[in-house]
């Protein structure tokens, strides 16, 4: 049996945007991304993607319908690797990781590197935002500085001088931020029509 109502699929929308919601509240007050919430929406978009009526994915504006276990599995995998690298290199947190696992199940393969440019995008805009502040500007400005140290280690022989954005942060980035609007702006522009 499957899923059709187009109510349902407002139902999922609205309860995934309710999670990233909930989930930039935590991040934004306690630089936090809660596991439950994120497992959650993890086996939501899973659940929906292998029941559901087939169509071009959840926030699809004509015919909104699930892409496929296989591929919004596949696009938690990817988003899942990429980001675990990123994690490794200390430039990313667990929970970010996280969080684009999730939103690589809900969006899938397909649509996957759009949704990590719209998220970098996001990033560098909240980026910018921060350096509006003078104090702030100096500790991100050294954060940088320490990062491209330990990117560049990773690949070469440099300075071993290590970034860990759970601890050498003076101002940490409340990334779960920029994952959010990328991931809203995505799911605006499908809604629209504007890609499929």
């Amino acid at each position: 049996s499957s899923f059709g109502p187009a109510a349902l699929v407002w139902v999922v929308r609205a309860w995934v945007l309710v999670l990233l919601v909930v989930i930039c509240w935590s991040d934004w007050r306690a630089r936090r991304i809660p596991n439950s919430l994120v497992f959650a929406g993890l086996l939501s978009a899973l659940a929906w993607h292998g029941i559901a009526s087939p169509g071009s994915g959840l926030f699809g504006s004509s015919d909104a319908g699930a892409l496929g276990l296989l591929a919004a599995s596949s696009g938690a995998l990817a988003a899942f690797a990429g980001f675990l690298l990123l994690h490794w290199m200390r430039v990313m947190g667990a929970g970010d990781v996280k969080l684009m696992t999730m939103l690589g199940a809900v969006f899938g393969m397909h649509l996957l590197p759009l949704l990590v440019l719209l998220v970098f995008l996001a990033g560098a805009v909240l980026v910018a935002a921060r350096l509006l502040d003078g104090g702030r500007r100096r500790a991100t400005m050294a954060n940088l500085r320490r990062l491209f140290c330990g990117v560049r280690a990773t690949f070469d022989s440099g300075p071993r001088l290590r970034f860990d954005p759970r601890a050498d942060t003076a101002d940490r980035l409340p990334f779960g931020l920029a994952i959010a609007a990328g991931a809203t702006t995505l799911a605006l522009m499908q809604l629209s029509g504007a890609i499929t």
